[in-house]
Parts: structure tokens; C-alpha cells; sequence
């Protein structure tokens, strides 16, 4: 019975009730009092009726226009589990269900991957005790969506207090419990940098003393033999023991200090680099023979296995006879008596792979992937049996990096020897070349040398078309990254020109996405950084994007002629 249908039949009662009134004085005076207490009762209980009606009214109005999600339920918490008998709209608002698509159905279509079977767990035992439950838990809507809820669920008794029905109110808490999410997020993020930057104060600390112990060590020996110099006391043999001395660890104090200058420089992307055309058979070699005297003492074995057809890279060759040299002295520090080194120099695809492999101590698990960090070392503690600063790994990837490169290191584990393995992009259509070739002469004829430039300036295309067609180059110029992208699909130019400083794509992005490419798409083709970004920083980011040259402006004719006809191989 609706509402309204409930009204009429009050009104109707109340209209009997007065037709009843008047006809009163027509039955017997006994009569007419029985039917006097019978219609006070009557309007008594008509009245508490109203009232109760009324607060039905009320609450249903509270039910419906409540806020939060209101459900009930069936008692029976065993298979078929509790069906739904009533939702209010706060329900259909927040699931995106109506009251005709749950009723009968069980809650759990509510549930999802997400939703705790713990809690469930918990709420079901919570209800099979007759107790109420409160909890939060993670719901789904009809439109498979996630949403955080707060439940209050409450067993609902009749007069014998027979549970006959659950209750169930829930608030949507999505927006807080995001907050909260967010909130831990970064207490767990700030947690982490505080331990990092921790960490990384502890191991500046931790090089600091270290430094501080390299740096003293070798002034002992050189002031001790100066001062006994200075007696002029010393036999022949003894005088030579002293200089020899001397100029051994003013050595090694002078490599500390260089270390320091080039991880400076690094530091404030002050590094720089000559770059020429490098066969790497040369620095390789300059290094083996630097540190071979140092294997000798060890009766360290130096096995090479150098392809001398590997193509030149473009490179410093002076700072990778650095990293050459780096890379062996560590072998050569950790591999112990006769023990065995392997340098390997091979070709893969477009890059030259070199690798220097050891039998000495290893690297730990743990420690493997802080090798190449600054200011670190295995052993920091002050009985370690190895010197040094543990700067020169951390600058050969560097030096690596800035000619395009990776540096990468392996080992089993203690006692299993380990692995650095170089990789440096090889200049494509160079000829492969040894240690006694004559540098390569330069061509400023360019007939049938192919060149896409890519420049978004007119006036810059222009000027660098006309240049490289007075020395009778095929010149395609674009005015974008995109245009470029669509041009290599067309045709395959001989050598790139690029723009750094462009809208939208800029040339370090359109490098990558060049290189990311096929062979047959171009991924090989070499390139030229144009730019006026000319710091030394932005040499190496150019380097490390994968360009050949990082070439500056205001750039001359002839300059660039020169570079092109060099990456032609001319």
C-alpha cells in the first residue's frame, strides 16, 4: 500500500466513524455506549497510526534523500548468501546500478579482484555473530570502475530479536582514500631521498678519508728519501733507490690529482674532447704496453684477440687510451699472481665491441650495480687490501658516454673474475684501417655524395645547400623532424645535417628516433650536429644522442665541406 492509498483509507475510517456518531442515538442506550468506547478506541488507534505513518514517512524520506548508499539485505549469510531487498538512489549514484538490476541479486557483484578477502572474511564473521561491522573496502560499479567505500553494516532484528535483515550504509571515501595513497606515496619518496642523500653523505665522508689517505701516503716516502737526500749521506745504490722512489709516487700523487681534475670537469660538463677519426687498434695497444710492465710483475698473462678489420670511430683518442688503460690497471689490481687477462676487440653491426675480462676477485652481487658510481669502492674500510680512489671506473663510463658509448660490467660473483665490455658506434663508410695508416686525405669534390639537411631556419637552409652544392653535393633540405622522418622513407641520403634548436622535435630527439630505426631505414646513416648550442656539454649530449660531429655555428663553407666529405669516407 502506497502513501496515497494509505491517506484515503484513514479518511475513509474517519468518514464511517462520524456516519456512526450520528446514527448512535438510535440504538438501545447499552448499545449506544458499547459503540461509544469502541469508536474512542477506534480514533485512539487511527490516531497512533497517523503517527506511526507519519515517522515511516520521515525516515523513508531520510532513507531516500540520504547522501550515503543504503542497502538491505536477506539474513542468510550461507549459499545462496543474502539477496538484496532495498537500495536507495545514493545507491544507483554511486554503482551505477538501479534498484530493478540488484534486487534479488547478491552484494557480491559489487566485489572484484581488489576487493579484500580478508575483510570479507572478517565481515562475515562479524554478522554470523549477530554483531555490526565497520571497515573500508574497495568496490566496483557497473562500469567496472574502482571505488573506495566506508561501510557500517548492521543486523536487523524482529520482536523475538530474530535477525531477519542486514543494513548496510555506505560513504564513497575515493577522494580521501587517494589522499591518503598520495600522501604515503610521498613520505615514501621523501623516506628514500633522505636515505639516499644520507647514503651519499656517508660515502663522500668515506672518500674524503680515503683521499685523504691516498693523497698522504705517497708524500711519506717522497719527503722521507728527500730529507735523507739532503744528508748527502746515501751510497750510489741507495741515491738511485731514492729517486726511483720519488718519482713512483709523485707518479701515482699525480694520477690521484688527475682523477680529481677530470671528475671535476665531468661534474661541471666541462670535459672536452679532440675528436679525429680514431682506429682503436692504436689506443688499445698504447695502453697494453703502458701497463705491461705493471703484468709482468705479477706474472699476469695479457691474452689480445684485436680484430685489426674493425672500422675507426670518432673519438678522443687520448681519452680512450685513458679508459683503455683504466680498465687494465683495475684487471691488472685485482687479478692475482699468474693470473689471466683476455682483451677482446670485434665488430657487431654498427659498433665496435671492446671487452677486458680478468680472473681476478670478482664483483659481488650486491656491489655490482654501484661500480661505476662516484666515490664508492667494494672494500672502504681502512683495512682494505687495495688502493686508489675508486674515481677511475666512474670516469671511463663517463669518457664512454661522451663519445656515444656504453660501458657495462659483469662478473659471476667473489672469486669469479669479471667482464668490462665497451661498445662505441663506428663511423660508417670509413675503411678499415691499423696503427701505421695514414690518416685519410679529404675530398672537397662531393659529386654523387647525398645530403639531407634538416634546418627550420630559410635563410640557414639556403646557406648550407648552396655551400655543399658549389662542391657538386645532391642536396635535400627540410624544415622540420617530421619532414625528415618522411623523407628517409622516400630516399636514403649518404649524410645527415641536422639542427639542434628546433620547434616541436628538437635534433637530439630526431637523432634517437633515427637510430631506432632499421638499417634499411637508416638507422646507419651518419650525421652532423649543427648548432648553436656549443658548450662541451652539449658536444657530448650530441655524441650521445648519435651524432658523428657536433659541428657549432656560425659554421664556414669549407669547414662543413670538409666534415661531410670525411663522414663520406671520401
Amino acid at each position: 500500500m502506497n502513501q496515497d492509498e494509505f491517506v484515503k483509507q484513514i479518511q475513509y475510517l474517519h468518514k464511517r466513524m462520524a456516519e456512526l456518531q450520528k446514527k448512535k442515538s438510535e440504538l438501545p442506550l447499552q448499545q449506544q455506549s458499547q459503540l461509544t468506547d469502541a469508536l474512542d478506541r477506534l480514533s485512539i488507534g487511527l490516531r497512533e497510526l497517523q503517527v506511526t505513518e507519519e515517522t515511516i514517512r520521515l525516515l523513508l524520506s531520510a532513507v531516500q534523500q540520504s547522501k550515503d548508499s543504503i542497502i538491505i539485505t536477506t539474513a542468510k549469510l550461507d549459499p545462496p548468501h543474502p539477496k538484496i531487498v532495498f537500495v536507495n538512489p545514493a545507491f544507483s549514484q554511486m554503482t551505477g546500478y538501479t534498484l530493478d538490476e540488484v534486487l534479488g541479486k547478491t552484494p557480491r557483484l559489487l566485489q572484484g579482484p581488489k576487493t579484500s578477502r580478508a575483510l570479507l572474511d572478517d565481515l562475515r564473521e562479524h554478522l554470523s555473530e549477530g554483531l555490526p561491522f565497520h571497515g573500508e573496502a574497495i568496490n566496483y560499479r557497473k562500469d567496472g570502475s574502482e571505488f573506495y567505500i566506508e561501510w557500517h553494516i548492521t543486523p536487523i532484528r524482529n520482536v523475538n530479536q530474530k535477525i531477519t535483515h542486514f543494513v548496510a550504509i555506505q560513504r564513497d571515501v575515493t577522494p580521501r582514500k587517494l589522499m591518503e595513497q598520495e600522501r604515503d606515496r610521498l613520505l615514501e619518496r621523501e623516506q628514500a631521498n633522505r636515505a639516499e642523500a644520507e647514503a651519499a653523505n656517508r660515502v663522500k665522508d668515506e672518500f674524503l678519508a680515503m683521499l685523504s689517505h691516498e693523497l698522504r701516503t705517497p708524500l711519506t716516502p717522497i719527503l722521507g728519501w728527500s730529507k735523507l737526500l739532503q744528508t748527502n749521506k746515501l751510497s750510489e745504490a741507495r741515491l738511485q733507490e731514492a729517486l726511483v722512489t720519488i718519482e713512483q709516487h709523485a707518479k701515482r700523487q699525480a694520477k690521484l690529482v688527475d682523477d680529481l681534475l677530470d671528475l671535476s670537469r665531468i661534474i661541471q660538463g666541462k670535459l672536452s674532447l679532440n675528436l679525429t677519426s680514431v682506429t682503436l687498434v692504436t689506443p688499445i695497444a698504447a695502453a697494453l704496453e703502458t701497463v705491461g710492465l705493471a703484468a709482468q710483475a705479477k706474472s699476469i698473462h695479457i691474452r689480445t684477440m684485436l680484430d685489426v678489420t674493425v672500422g675507426q670511430v670518432m673519438g678522443d683518442a687520448g681519452r680512450l687510451q685513458q679508459v683503455f688503460w683504466n680498465l687494465l690497471s683495475n684487471a691488472i689490481k685485482f687479478t692475482p699472481q699468474g693470473g689471466l687477462i683476455t682483451v677482446e676487440l670485434q665488430r657487431l653491426e654498427i659498433y665496435a665491441q671492446i671487452s677486458v675480462s680478468d680472473t681476478g676477485q670478482g664483483i659481488s652481487a650486491d656491489f655490482l650495480p654501484f661500480v661505476f658510481d662516484r666515490f664508492r669502492q667494494e672494500d672502504g674500510s681502512i683495512t682494505r687490501q687495495f688502493g686508489g680512489l675508486g674515481l677511475g671506473l666512474a670516469i671511463s663510463r663517463q669518457l664512454v658516454e661522451a663519445h656515444g658509448g656504453t660501458l657495462v660490467a659483469e662478473s659471476p660473483g667473489v672469486g669469479g673474475g669479471a667482464t668490462f665490455t665497451i661498445k662505441l658506434p663506428l663511423m660508417t663508410n670509413s675503411q678499415a684501417t691499423n696503427s701505421h695508416s695514414e690518416p685519410p686525405k679529404l675530398s672537397l669534390d662531393l659529386s654523387d655524395v647525398k645530403v639531407l639537411v634538416v634546418e627550420d631556419d630559410e635563410g640557414t637552409r639556403k646557406f648550407i645547400a648552396f655551400a655543399l652544392e658549389q662542391y657538386k653535393a645532391n642536396v635535400t633540405v627540410v624544415g622540420s623532424a617530421q619532414e625528415a622522418l618522411e623523407e628517409l622513407n622516400h630516399q636514403q641520403p649518404d649524410i645527415l645535417v641536422i639542427d639542434i634548436g628546433m620547434p616541436k622535435v628538437d635534433g637530439y630527439t630526431l637523432m634517437r628516433q633515427i637510430r631506432s630505426l632499421t638499417p634499411e631505414e637508416g638507422r646507419d646513416i651518419p650525421a652532423i650536429a649543427l648548432t648553436a648550442y656549443v658548450g662541451e656539454y652539449d658536444q657530448q649530449q650530441a655524441l650521445a644522442a648519435g651524432f658523428q660531429v657536433h659541428v657549432p655555428k656560425p659554421v664556414e663553407p669549407a669547414e662543413l665541406v670538409a666534415v661531410v666529405a670525411q663522414l663520406a669516407g671520401l
